[in-house]
């Protein structure tokens, strides 16, 4: 045990800490495919950095359990700086942030969790007498244990703050325990005190975090940190910072549903995705002929509901004609085979590119076929009332262009934001015709009413926004492509001064070659470089990097698109990971098992490479099942782990230096997290990042065959 626990603790508290730290951070921060981009990014780098600087360390073996402790403390105390980050940043809470301040706290937070990490993992190599396969195979079964107990076990019972204290806690008594050092006790009860302090403390920082508000309830859930707030008679509900629903917010919930019901008056079936809660459901009822199916992700968001709302709204939830589904509304929409006559869409817009699935060509495809014959689809995403700028054009123009591939007629309804109205049939929005079917239902309403409508829908305003919006440039947003989602960065960049708007306003223009071709050139001119020195090493380490830029890109590749085809199916992505990280395992416990190692095994296991990604390139063109992902997934962490034993282990027949090929590893990693998940991946789209990755390998492999016959 003593030598088997500490590397298996390593791999466990690393990826149970990331979790929680990712997850927190998308509470305080704007929570996209950025934000992830970025925290992983620091946290790979300053791994990479502890690595590779503790190889030219002198060792006390002795001090090896202080840096566990050490580690596990500075854990808590990281989460509460980002906790009350708002006071440093002097913002309000809930208030958005720019990218430069979450690139500061990405650095700085992992700098003193991820740095003493990749230390610790030199350490442990050192206390196992050299043996790195066996730490690389007992740390990777860690992180893949570590991985399934948080998803599992933790995340559905207990918030970040808690989960965090159990994982630290656990891991502080195993090392106490395989030390042996009595005189430890004193310092062992004072992290379990702090952990037991900073868990207990959780929902009263959420409180003052939330001040001047009236912060009543919250709730870790798997998708996100529900916080409740009260202030007299309004109740809001926020998910990771976000508002879900404010009650009462009138002009909310019927500009959400009216002006898709009066489409069709004679609508029996509605199907109603997401935002019901708040109000919706109420307006949707006016009409007393309509039945709704109303599908939402998170059962936690009507229990709040349930528990807060005023009794006529419980009342709403439970009504027979109100169908409740906890399911992801595009995996809803897909096994279904009911027909509706109105669907709307009632989500944020695609700020991520999790929510961006929801507004793809492909998932248009699936509203209408699920449409009855005159059926009509609606949904709206903030706007502007009445200058619409550059970057706003291109984003409505994205989501415009992409109905127009499914539906032949399309509506937009201009003001703060912006409704679309699609069907196979026409639809109208002309104010004298609304007006006469509000007048004839006798509808209650305070905002949607003739009135105002006569404002909102003056000719010449309705058709002005047309035309911007369809004049724009004409971009198809994909499942594979989610170029909204990009678009979205870019108008939600314009809100800061500087440099944010201006690195997305350069990446919004800028040409692929020098996002993809200029790179890979740069690539091709380094091998090179490092070919003519002809030096053994580079032959054994330039593997390492590239197999770490590799994994993780992959990885971001699979994810994107299980939940693009799946659905957000929280638990299926942790087996995601944690397939890739039993590969892994699997991987080194057969590199470390090789009886011999050569370098034309390199070789083979790069070729490898090269054959799994042009079959996960292929596969994204046909749609593959489930099993396809996680397969693909356990056979990449097989040949990646299988790839660092043996690498490895020719580089240290030249030189012992044990941090410098996982170093390497962390720091391929750091490249492919910040560039694919932020810019790459929404801008040019999976397929052709796949493409690039086949080539940077082949390339790889040329170089190690050119070597070959050097060697």
């Amino acid at each position: 045990m003593k030598y088997f626990l500490p590397p298996f603790l390593l791999g466990f508290i690393a990826l149970s800490f990331q979790i929680f730290l990712m997850r927190e951070f998308s509470v305080h921060f704007y929570g996209n495919e950025i934000t992830f981009g970025l925290i992983i990014a620091a946290w790979l780098l300053w791994g990479g950095i502890g690595s590779i600087s503790a190889s030219k360390r002198k060792f006390n073996l002795t001090r090896l359990p202080h840096i566990y402790y050490a580690t596990i403390l500075f854990f808590p105390l990281c989460l509460i700086v980002l906790r009350f980050s708002r006071y440093i940043l002097k913002i309000l809470p809930g208030e958005i942030t720019g990218i430069i301040p979450m690139l500061v706290f990405s650095l700085a937070l992992s700098l003193f969790i991820s740095s003493p990490l990749g230390i610790l993992f030199v350490f442990n190599v050192h206390f196992q007498k050299g043996n790195l396969p066996q730490v690389y195979f007992l740390e990777s079964l860690g992180s893949a244990t570590g991985g399934l107990i948080v998803y599992f076990f933790l995340i559905p019972f207990f918030s970040n703050w808690q989960g965090a204290a159990i994982v630290g806690a656990s891991a502080a008594l195993l090392i106490f325990l395989i030390s042996k050092k009595q005189e430890q006790i004193f310092f062992l009860i004072f992290v379990l005190l702090l952990l037991g302090a900073f868990s207990f403390f959780d929902f009263y920082s959420q409180k003052l975090y939330w001040k001047p508000f009236n912060l009543i309830k919250s709730k870790d859930s798997p998708y996100g940190k529900l916080q409740l707030l009260k202030t007299r008679e309004q109740i809001s509900l926020y998910n990771n910072s976000f508002l879900v629903y404010s009650y009462p917010d009138l002009a909310s919930s019927e500009e959400a549903v009216h002006f898709a019901l009066l489409q069709n008056l004679d609508a029996e079936k509605v199907l109603l995705v997401g935002g019901g809660a708040g109000g919706g459901l109420k307006e949707i009822l006016k009409y007393p002929q309509i039945e709704v199916d109303y599908v939402e992700l998170d059962p936690q968001i009507i229990r709040f509901s349930l528990e807060f709302l005023p009794e006529e709204e419980q009342r709403l939830l439970k009504n027979k004609k109100i169908h409740i589904f906890y399911h992801d509304g595009r995996a809803f929409l897909r096994k279904s085979k009911k027909k509706y006559d109105i669907i709307i869409l009632n989500l944020p817009e695609p700020a991520t590119a999790q929510i961006n699935r929801f507004y793809t060509k492909e998932f248009f495809n699936a509203v209408r076929e699920r449409l009855s014959t005159r059926g009509v689809f609606s949904f709206r995403v903030p706007s502007a009332e009445n200058y619409i700028s550059l970057e706003l054009q291109n984003f409505l123009s994205s989501l415009y262009h992409t109905l127009k591939e499914v539906f032949p007629f399309i509506e937009i309804i201009p003001g703060e934001s912006n409704i679309f109205l699609a069907s196979a049939f026409p639809v109208s929005i002309k104010n004298e015709e609304l007006s006469q079917k509000i007048e004839k239902l006798n509808l209650q309403t305070r905002y949607i009413t003739p009135h105002l409508l006569l404002s909102r829908l003056n000719p010449l305003r309705v058709d002005l926004l047309k035309e911007k919006v369809s004049s724009g440039e004409k971009t198809i947003n994909l499942d594979f492509s989610p170029i909204s989602y990009f678009y979205n960065s870019v108008l939600w960049s314009t809100q800061f001064k500087g440099l944010e708007r201006n690195i997305f306003s350069f990446f919004s223009k800028i040409h692929s070659f020098w996002l993809l071709d200029l790179p890979l050139l740069l690539f091709l001119s380094f091998l090179a470089l490092l070919w003519l020195r002809r030096k053994k090493s580079t032959f054994f380490l330039t593997p390492l990097a590239v197999m770490g830029f590799t994994s993780i890109v992959a990885e971001i590749i699979v994810i994107i698109a299980f939940q693009s085809l799946y659905g957000y199916l929280y638990q299926s992505i942790a087996l995601l990971l944690a397939s890739f990280m039993a590969g892994l395992t699997l991987g080194s416990y057969r590199g470390k098992k090789r009886k011999k190692i050569y370098f034309s095994q390199l070789l083979f296991i790069q070729l490898g490479f090269i054959i799994l990604l042009s079959l996960l390139h292929l596969s994204l063109k046909i749609h593959p099942p489930e099993t396809v992902f996680f397969a693909f997934l356990l056979i990449l962490g097989f040949l990646g782990g299988d790839l660092f034993v043996v690498s490895n282990h020719l580089f240290l027949k030249e030189k012992k230096n044990y941090g410098l090929g996982y170093g390497l590893d962390l720091l391929g990693s750091f490249f492919g997290a910040l560039a694919t998940s932020s810019i790459l991946i929404p801008l040019i789209g999976l397929p052709l990042v796949s493409r690039y990755l086949i080539l940077i390998n082949s390339f790889c492999f040329l170089f190690l065959l050119a070597g070959w016959r050097k060697l």
